[in-house]
């Protein structure tokens, strides 16, 4: 059993009732920022059981958390306003003449960008809807069952058969396909397992291997959560909003005009930008920022050194189920060439960037740092979204 180690507790470690607080808040911004920050706490707690060397799957989850509260908050509005607006500006300019001939020289001046502001901005509400449930059912689901090994398996000298076998009782046998939690069940006991391994390479064997079977869980459960966001329908929204804007001013000439009409002179304008919404949302979705760095997920992941991807611990890999899922899920086994996702909506393409993420960010002490300050944890206490970048 791993001792008490070096990191710094700034907190204590959730209790069960700062979880039910948080499955509870009905704010989804300050709900995604609870849940951040008790990953947190759960991850650094999980130290003393697990030790130091080779961080939980709540590290990466604390990140991706952290990651995902941008698009709850929409802070990425501007960013994402900007360039479409000047990619929607050069398609606009060759239908010029069929603009203002529909909307007159003033509709024709403002309808789409002032059309495309307001439905980017109803989209983005709906991606935000989307995030938001998956954060909440990726925490709803795990963040108990962290609790329960950090309850259940702390200050353990040996291996604990009824420890163990309390901790899956919250399980239910089956496949993900049927609301099934075979794979936490196998994951529980390689932690548990790794929990009294003294060899430190076998050690982060396990970690590794119980850390992608729970993200593996965890990406089937936020398929549908992951393609609605993907697929939130810009073109739909930004015809209706240009139906609107023709009836609502009386110079308007599309007026006179059918609303089938109106959206067929529209349509190909329309399913422009929604091509372009669908590029600038892929990129937006397939992002990752940990504290060092902000990872675009559709390119190969850095390698974690020079002269090698991995850390030592997880150079060569011999323990057999983890070579086995290796098999299964990294298309370019000991490399993290390759290793960027063509497709965020397949989870095929996000498991085969995971594992290499897992793996080549293990052992790195920076997943440990606080998402957030003293300052900004001490606000959404409060019950109040903090200033400032989170």
């Amino acid at each position: 059993m791993a001792s008490r180690g070096t990191l710094p507790r700034l907190w204590p470690p959730p209790t069960r009732a700062d979880m039910e607080a948080v499955l509870h808040l009905e704010d989804p911004v300050l709900r995604n920022l609870h849940i951040t920050q008790t990953y947190h706490q759960l991850e650094v707690a999980l130290a003393d059981v697990f030790g130091e060397e080779d961080v939980s799957w709540c590290g990466f989850a604390t990140w991706a958390s952290k990651t995902a509260g941008a698009l709850i908050r929409k802070d990425v509005l501007p960013g994402l306003l900007a360039p479409l607006l000047e990619r929607a500006d050069a398609l606009t300019r060759g239908q010029a003449e069929l603009q203002e001939r529909l909307l007159g020289a003033w509709g024709a001046s403002v309808v789409v960008p002032s059309v495309l502001a307001r439905a980017l901005d109803e989209v983005l509400d709906e991606v935000s809807h989307h995030v938001a449930r998956g954060n909440l059912l990726v925490f709803e689901e795990l963040a108990p069952l962290y609790m329960d090994m950090l309850e259940r398996f702390s200050g353990l000298e040996r291996p604990d058969a009824a420890a163990l076998d309390a901790v899956l009782a919250r399980l239910t046998p089956g496949p993900v396909g049927e609301n099934g939690q075979d794979l936490l069940i196998q994951a529980v006991r390689r932690y548990h397992e790794a929990c009294f391994t003294p060899d430190a390479h076998a050690r982060a064997e396990l970690m590794f291997l119980a850390n992608v079977l729970v993200a593996y869980h965890e990406q089937a459960r936020l398929q549908g959560p992951i393609l609605s966001a993907l697929e939130a329908p810009l073109e739909r929204t930004f015809l209706d909003g240009v139906v609107v804007f023709s009836r609502a001013d009386a110079n308007v000439r599309a007026r006179d005009l059918s609303e089938w009409g109106v959206r067929e002179a529209f349509r190909p304008l329309a399913t422009r930008l929604g091509r372009l919404w669908r590029e600038q949302a892929t990129r937006m979705l397939m992002r990752l920022e940990l504290p060092d760095v902000t990872l675009r997920l559709g390119e190969d992941l850095p390698a974690l050194a020079s002269d090698r991807d991995f850390p030592p611990a997880l150079e060569r890999l011999v323990h057999p189920e983890l070579v086995a899922l290796m098999a299964a899920l990294d298309r370019t086994p000991d490399d993290t060439a390759g290793s960027g996702a063509r497709d965020w909506g397949r989870l095929s393409d996000r498991m085969n960037l995971i594992v290499d993420l897992f793996r080549t960010r293990q052992q790195d002490r920076l997943l440990y740092d606080q998402p957030f300050t003293w300052l900004q944890v001490d606000a959404f206490h409060q019950g109040r979204v903090p200033h400032g970048r989170l």
